[in-house]
């Protein structure tokens, strides 16, 4: 929960409804993980952090580490801190927001409290995944000299999840998805039930303010790409693109704008030099959300090449209201 340098439009997302249902009168109060970037934010609201990510890939400490040593104790701690709360906010709901990194259990015991409605927003593909324990065990490893010992740890671990019944199943039972396309997987799968509803990200018109915009001409074209700098997102088919443009002699510029794993940025950095666009290619590492509409109205295209089926990207929302052209790959919401 913001301030934090990670998370992206789900954190977003949660925040803004979070302060908007304050604004309206709603009492609020928010459980979440001990990550923070920065110091606390004044808020009308009291945000808890309590809650440990599981694991967590930035502590400094193994996955396999993190599993043997005070995992059980660190879910029955989570299941208190939200016992504790419920105890003494008394809400009418539980609203679930994006929980991969917390314990199932804990989901787990918000819906077997039946005096409390608990429900998800799903702008993503909770159900489908398993505990992030189970899919850790279960994937080969990535160092060589990591395979001989993790085999047989693997067999323990995976051994020990099912003595604890996992994976836990979850009942899901009250759903707001993202976009129809997330409904509609979820409920093929009987993942979530057909009373599953839909409510798309809603865009602030006064900040992502759409503007009178003249396309170039003969000018050069400037093009967009926002977000996580990853694979699944494509950027590397926006660079190869660029360098097809280039040589047909079209004014184009292109500024990436985010960050990601180094080795991935690196990767995308070395062939634009290779291919000669270091003129025609920027990186930029992230800026604060309020800035993002001043930098989209310096633009005149944002590039969504997403292979993954993206679920609904707030990039091209908040880009089509400023006024910009979107061009993108029709993978999921999009």
């Amino acid at each position: 929960y913001p301030p934090s340098n990670r998370g992206w439009g789900y954190m977003q997302l949660c925040e803004e409804v979070a302060d908007g249902l304050a604004a309206r009168g709603h009492e609020i109060a928010v459980l979440t993980s001990t990550q923070r970037d920065g110091p606390e934010i004044v808020r009308p609201y009291p945000v808890h952090r309590l809650l440990t990510i599981e694991p967590d890939w930035h502590g400094g400490k193994s996955a396999a580490w993190q599993f043997f040593v005070g995992r059980r104790r660190r879910e029955r701690q989570a299941v208190a801190h939200l016992t504790r709360l419920l105890e003494d906010f008394r809400p009418q709901v539980v609203f679930i927001w994006h929980a991969v990194g917390l314990p199932r259990v804990l989901l787990q015991a918000a819906e077997n409290r039946r005096d409390i409605v608990t429900a998800y927003y799903l702008a993503g593909y909770l159900p489908e995944l398993p505990d992030e324990y189970i899919a850790y065990w279960q994937a080969p490893p990535v160092a060589g000299a990591a395979r001989l010992l993790k085999r047989p740890l693997a067999r323990l671990a995976l051994a020990m999840l099912r003595r604890e019944g996992k994976p836990i199943p979850l009942q899901y039972e009250h759903v707001i998805c993202v976009s129809h396309y997330v409904r509609d997987r979820l409920v093929a799968q009987g993942l979530i039930p057909e009373s599953a509803v839909v409510i798309h990200n809603g865009v602030d018109l006064g900040v992502f303010a759409p503007a009178a915009r003249q396309w170039p001409g003969t000018g050069t074209i400037r093009c967009l790409v926002a977000g996580r700098i990853v694979p699944d997102k494509g950027i590397h088919t926006v660079i190869e693109a660029f360098e097809m443009l280039h040589k047909s002699g079209l004014a184009c510029k292109l500024t990436i704008l985010g960050d990601g794993p180094k080795d991935y940025v690196a990767q995308l950095q070395a062939r634009v030099q290779a291919d000669g666009l270091h003129d025609v290619v920027t990186f930029r590492p992230p800026v604060p959300r309020a800035e993002m509409p001043v930098i989209l109205q310096q633009h005149d295209i944002l590039l969504l090449p997403s292979e993954y089926a993206e679920p609904i990207a707030r990039s091209m929302q908040e880009a089509m209201a400023v006024g910009l052209l979107v061009i993108g790959t029709t993978t999921g919401g999009s």
